[in-house]
């Protein structure tokens, strides 16, 4: 196919090739374009993912004084982890060059079909994550493909859903709270574990809370070690050493047992959240800074660096506050309980405590909000899929399914990257745009 050996010019033209008007127009530069817009999304993809992961294990380092700063360097930019999503950004590139640009020298046309059916093959490369990641990742891209769908019936004025982000992220949130109560095992590991730490109430009580909603009796004994394990005070211990066999719901005690106080339990809980995720989000932030906007931070350091602190206290203060708004919630009901004497703890309550508590993404701005939305719908979603499927009421889908879902979505995406970038999540956009370039 390939009628002579690559010369040093033909490198150059296929690395000088970054306008989207400018595109190869042969089988060898199409090939050749191909290779090296692979191995350069790679060199990207694995670059900051080590660089995340890096700074991630740093954090543990510092904070738990477990391992060391040279161990952390070489699990983040050498683990498995920063090559696979290397691999997976670098196969995509490749695949989606090759075809789409083949495409267009085959058939004579720069349409649609190119990208929707280059998109579909090069999804496939998401085969190089493992099966728990490819699921996630599955999840999120297939509901950017969905914003994108419903920002192309918006533009032209099919439907229009004002306010639609909150609304999402509020109802998807009420659902992910439910299941984090009642149907812990229809939420993914990794992120119930998340959960778990951010919300900082012990496992414990959640299992003994869904026991007594499934009928169970309380075993004391396990009420006694939960208090013991977490250093309950003395009137926590002895909360739960007189407790019924079947309790309306589990008190206070149980649910916070360091603190006798609900009001100093809340605050603590707001503190304790901002102080721990604060270092995420600056990660989150300053990272892809560093990595996308090096020439702008040359030219003026501060205005960026003010920009990625004020997000970055912004979304720790959101998340602070919606997990605060959420356990003040769960200590009201159980202090009305104990006042009156109520008989009454339906398992809908962490639903409707999980929709209050929602709200909280007001603090965060319109685009962001737009994110969290998107990345909460496909965890209320898989929710919502599990227990149907326990119920018998739909069918489970195939275990190579993440794989099709990926691969439909970055179909719709990419072809609204090249003919209607517009109606893409200007997230998506950029992303695309500094790993794969134009074609």
């Amino acid at each position: 196919m390939m009628s002579h050996i690559v010369t040093r010019e033909d490198v150059n033209a296929a690395l000088s090739n970054k306008d989207h008007q400018n595109k190869p127009n042969t089988i060898k530069k199409i090939i050749l374009h191909s290779i090296i817009g692979g191995l350069e999304s790679y060199a990207k993809a694995h670059g900051i993912r080590g660089g995340v992961n890096f700074l991630l294990n740093l954090l543990t380092v510092f904070r738990k004084r477990k391992g060391s700063i040279y161990h952390a360097f070489i699990h983040g930019f050498f683990g498995m982890d920063a090559v696979r999503f290397g691999v997976g950004f670098g196969g995509f590139s490749f695949l989606w060059k090759l075809i789409n640009n083949g495409l267009r020298y085959i058939r004579k046309k720069d349409d649609h079909w190119n990208g929707l059916i280059a998109g579909f093959i090069a999804g496939t490369s998401i085969l190089a994550e493992k099966r728990e990641r490819r699921i996630s990742i599955a999840q999120q891209l297939f509901v950017r493909a969905l914003q994108a769908v419903y920002n192309a019936g918006s533009a032209r004025e099919y439907f229009r859903i004002p306010h639609g982000d909150s609304l999402i992220f509020i109802i998807s949130t009420a659902q992910v709270l439910y299941a984090y109560t009642m149907r812990p095992t229809t939420i993914p590991k990794d992120f119930m574990n998340f959960m778990i730490a951010t919300a900082r109430v012990p496992k414990e009580t959640l299992n003994i809370n869904l026991s007594l909603r499934k009928g169970l009796p309380l075993n004391n004994d396990d009420a006694i070690n939960l208090v013991k394990k977490f250093n309950g005070t003395k009137n926590a211990l002895e909360i739960a050493s007189n407790l019924p066999p079947r309790p309306v719901a589990i008190p206070c005690e149980l649910i916070h047992p360091q603190f006798d106080s609900c009001i100093y339990t809340n605050i603590e809980r707001f503190y304790q959240v901002f102080r721990n995720i604060a270092p995420v989000y600056a990660t989150l932030n300053f990272v892809p800074m560093i990595a996308f906007k090096s020439a702008q931070l040359t030219e003026d350091p501060m205005a960026l660096i003010k920009k990625s602190m004020f997000n970055t206290i912004r979304s720790s203060t959101f998340i602070s506050t919606f997990v605060a708004s959420y356990q003040t919630q769960i200590c009201f009901h159980r202090n009305m309980i104990k006042i009156f004497n109520l008989e009454w703890d339906s398992k809908y309550l962490y639903w409707l405590a999980g929709l209050n508590s929602a709200f909280a993404i007001l603090i965060e701005n319109r685009n962001t909000r737009v994110n969290l939305a998107l990345y909460v719908l496909p965890k209320a979603a898989e929710s919502w899929y599990k227990i149907m499927c326990q119920r018998n009421w739909i069918f489970e889908l195939h275990k190579t399914a993440d794989v099709w879902f990926f691969s439909l979505a970055m179909s719709i995406i990419m072809a609204a990257y090249q003919h209607e970038p517009e109606i893409l999540n200007p997230m998506v956009k950029t992303i695309i745009r500094r790993f794969f370039g134009y074609n």
